[in-house]
C-alpha cells in the first residue's frame, strides 16, 4: 500500500471512529441521561374515573411513576431529603392496601387518589399527579362563592373536613397556596370534588353562612360557559396577561405580570413600560405579581435591564442527568442593561398565588435588597424541587409531573424560609399598602 493511501485510509479510520464514538454518545445521552426521555407534550384524555382496571394495570400505573421518580427526581440522588422514605413507605402502604381489596378491578378515580397520597408525601408543588380532558364540568352558579365565600359544609361534610381530605392527596409546599386552590379550583369542579370524596352523581349541596341564618343552595354540574357568574369571557384589561398604568398624579408605575412568559410581548411591554415611567419622571414603580403562576424565570431578567444595577446574584441548583446530580454554585449575574434605565423604588405585591417563576422573580428583587415586598408569603418556597417532565401512565392514562432540577434560596441565610414581605398584609389590601407606604415616603 502506498503512502498515500495509507495516509487516507487512517483519515478514514478515524472519521469513522469520530462519527461511532458520537452516535454512541448520542445514544448514551437519549437513551440514558436525557431527562426529557419518554415526556408527553400533547397527552390524551385520561379516561373516564368509573373505568375499572384490573389489579395488575392499576400497580404497573403506581410502578410507572414510582420508576420515573427514582430515575429523574433528585431527591432520590441526595443525601439530605428524608422525604424519599416517606413516599417509598406510602408506596409500599397503598400496594398493601391493593393487594386487600376484595374484588380484582379498581377504577381509575380509586387509583388516582392512591397515586396522590404517594406523591402527596414528597411535598414538592412541582411533582403532581392529574386528570386530563377537553372539558370539565362545574357548579352552575358562581354568585355565591362571588357573593358569600366559601361555604360553612359541602353535602354535610364541614368545610374543615372537605379542605383536610384535599390536602392529604394533593402536592404542595404551602398550606396557604394549597388553600388558595381548594377555594378557587376544587370547589367549583366535579372532577376535582370526586377525587376528594364527594359524591356528584345527584349535584352537590352546599351550606353557607350569612346574617340571616344558614343558606344551602343545590348545585348541578355544567360547562363552565354555562355558569352563572362566571367572568371568564371578558374582553377588559383585567383578561390581559401583562400590562402598566401610569399613575401621574401619585407618580406612581404600576407594572402587572399574571403569568411569566418572556416573550416578544412580554419584552415590548417591559420596553414601553420603563419609557414611559422615564418620560413621566416617576420615581416608584409597583410590580404586582400576586395572580401570577409562574412559568419562564428569565422574565425578571428581562424587567431587571431596565434597572440601574451592575448585576444580581442567582440562586445556587441541582439538576438531574441520569445518576449524576450537576451543582450550580450561587452567583453573581451581570446585569445586560437597557434603556431608559430606572434607579427609584420598587415594590412587589405577592400573595399565596404567587408561585414557581414569580416567586424567583419576587427572590431576585428581595435577596438582592433591590426593593420592598408587600403582601402575603409566596405559595412555595424558594429551596424547592422545579422545572417539571410531564409522563402519562400506560393503562389509566392519568398525567403526572417530576421535578429534575433543586433550587435553593439566593440569601442563603434564610435557607428553609418563605419569602416573608417586608410589610406583611392579606394580597387583597397589598396595593393600598403599597401606595400608603409610597405616599407618606
Amino acid at each position: 500500500m502506498s503512502k498515500g493511501k495509507r495516509s487516507k485510509m487512517i483519515v478514514l479510520g478515524i472519521v469513522i471512529a469520530v462519527v461511532v464514538l458520537a452516535g454512541v454518545a448520542a445514544g448514551v445521552w437519549f437513551l440514558a441521561l436525557n431527562p426529557y426521555r419518554g415526556t408527553v407534550n400533547n397527552p390524551s384524555e385520561t379516561l373516564a374515573l368509573d373505568t375499572v382496571l384490573t389489579r395488575d394495570q392499576a400497580k404497573e400505573d403506581m410502578a410507572y411513576v414510582m420508576e420515573m421518580y427514582r430515575e429523574r427526581h433528585p431527591a432520590w440522588i441526595e443525601t439530605d431529603e428524608v422525604r424519599v422514605a416517606d413516599v417509598e413507605a406510602q408506596y409500599l402502604e397503598e400496594l398493601k392496601l391493593l393487594d386487600s381489596m376484595a374484588d380484582e378491578e379498581i377504577t381509575v378515580l380509586a387509583e388516582w387518589q392512591m397515586i396522590s397520597r404517594i406523591m402527596h408525601a414528597l411535598y414538592d408543588g412541582h411533582s403532581r399527579v392529574y386528570a386530563s380532558y377537553n372539558q370539565r364540568l362545574y357548579i352552575d352558579d358562581f354568585t355565591q362563592l362571588n357573593e358569600i365565600g366559601s361555604p360553612v359544609s359541602i353535602d354535610g361534610v364541614s368545610y374543615d373536613e372537605a379542605f383536610k381530605r384535599f390536602c392529604d392527596v394533593y402536592q404542595y409546599e404551602m398550606e396557604s397556596f394549597a388553600e388558595v386552590m381548594f377555594k378557587s379550583n376544587i370547589l367549583i369542579n366535579e372532577t376535582y370534588l370526586r377525587w376528594i370524596g364527594f359524591d356528584t352523581s345527584d349535584g352537590i349541596d352546599m351550606t353557607f353562612g350569612t346574617d340571616d341564618g344558614e343558606l344551602t343552595v343545590h348545585y348541578e354540574f355544567v360547562p363552565i360557559t354555562e355558569v352563572k357568574g362566571y367572568e371568564g369571557n371578558t374582553s377588559s384589561e383585567e383578561s390581559k396577561w401583562v400590562y402598566y398604568e401610569i399613575d401621574t398624579e401619585n407618580g406612581i408605575g404600576i407594572f402587572t405580570l399574571t403569568t411569566c412568559e418572556c416573550n416578544d410581548e412580554y419584552k415590548k411591554t417591559v420596553k414601553d413600560f420603563f419609557t414611559a415611567v422615564d418620560e413621566a419622571g416617576i420615581q416608584h414603580i409597583i410590580v404586582d405579581l400576586r395572580m401570577n403562576g409562574g412559568g419562564n424565570s428569565y422574565v425578571a431578567d428581562e424587567f431587571l435591564k431596565y434597572v440601574d444595577i451592575d448585576g444580581f446574584y442567582t440562586w445556587a441548583d441541582h439538576v438531574r442527568i441520569g445518576n449524576f446530580l450537576i451543582k450550580d454554585e450561587r452567583s453573581f449575574q451581570k446585569n445586560h442593561r437597557l434603556d431608559p434605565q430606572y434607579s427609584g423604588d420598587i415594590y412587589v405585591l405577592t400573595g399565596p398565588r404567587t408561585y414557581s417563576s414569580a416567586m424567583d422573580f419576587t427572590m431576585d428583587i428581595m435577596d438582592n435588597d433591590l426593593g420592598i415586598v408587600v403582601g402575603e408569603a409566596s405559595g412555595n418556597l424558594p429551596d424547592s424541587y422545579g422545572d417539571l417532565l410531564t409522563f402519562q401512565m400506560p393503562n389509566s392514562r392519568l398525567c403526572f409531573s417530576i421535578s429534575y432540577k433543586r433550587w435553593f434560596r439566593t440569601d442563603e441565610s434564610k435557607t428553609g424560609q418563605p419569602l416573608e414581605p417586608d410589610y406583611p398584609c392579606p394580597s387583597n389590601e397589598a396595593m393600598d399598602k403599597a401606595y400608603e407606604l409610597i405616599l407618606n415616603s
